[in-house]
């Protein structure tokens, strides 16, 4: 295992993490399976996930409000356990592009549609929030459906971080007893990835960093300009 190579996948995740509230295993999963097989790029990426969000929501807990979001988040954890399921019996590649054709329809309606961008349609929460858990379950891949219900609402910077660092850590909770009960945490050494939590933490914070410094609007269009390029990602690439 090139831990080198692994601490800089985790610190440039870490930063998009720190910045986006959202991301890592976006970027984690796109990167490590180059060099790590897939079950040990998921189990890692999954545990540095956890240590990344928390460290994240220290920062927004004030903010967060357990009503805002929470049908979104029930959805998420009934989902996820669906995800399990799917990751075994069905077509990644069919999941995989049907989760970037949703992200480029909302990326192009915050642009196109902007006298809509803060009105969400609410018969769409529970769907897209059991599709959130289902790709978080199956590819670690559920923060970017959330991101974009999350950033579709009318809610503050904090309120948005702190809602999305509680929905990946669930995620992210419920992954990890399904990989320990799998027998997936072996063949990995964690004293020497435990290391690998400090690059991780200065990322993150540089993440922080330029986020506080970015305009709130410019903020938010880069979110959606993110999320559009991941579904174009998704949809011809993945």
């Amino acid at each position: 295992m090139d831990w080198m190579l692994l601490g800089i996948v985790l610190a440039c995740a870490g930063f998009v993490q720190g910045y986006a509230g959202f991301g890592f295993g976006l970027v984690s999963m796109s990167l490590m399976p180059m060099f790590l097989t897939v079950k040990q790029a998921a189990v890692i990426s999954t545990a540095f996930t956890l240590f990344s969000t928390v460290v994240t929501f220290t920062r927004h807990y004030r903010d967060y409000n357990w009503r805002r979001g929470g049908v979104f988040l029930a959805s998420v954890c009934i989902g996820l356990s669906f995800g399990v399921l799917l990751l075994a019996r069905s077509s990644e590649a069919l999941l995989v592009r049907m989760l970037g054709g949703l992200m480029v329809v909302y990326a192009g309606r915050e642009f196109l549609l902007p006298r809509s961008k803060d009105k969400f349609p609410e018969h769409w929460t529970v769907p897209l929030g059991l599709f959130s858990g289902a790709m978080s379950g199956a590819f670690n891949l559920g923060g970017v459906p959330g991101a974009a219900y999350a950033y579709a609402q009318p809610w503050s910077r904090g309120q948005i971080m702190g809602f999305l660092q509680v929905m990946i850590t669930i995620g992210c909770v419920l992954r990890l007893v399904f990989y320990g009960n799998a027998g997936l945490f072996s063949g990995i050494s964690w004293s020497r990835a435990a290391w690998l939590a400090f690059p991780l933490f200065i990322a993150l914070r540089l993440g922080h960093f330029a986020s506080e410094r970015t305009h709130p609007r410019r903020f938010r269009q880069g979110i959606f300009v993110f999320i559009g390029v991941s579904g174009l990602y998704y949809l011809f690439i993945r």
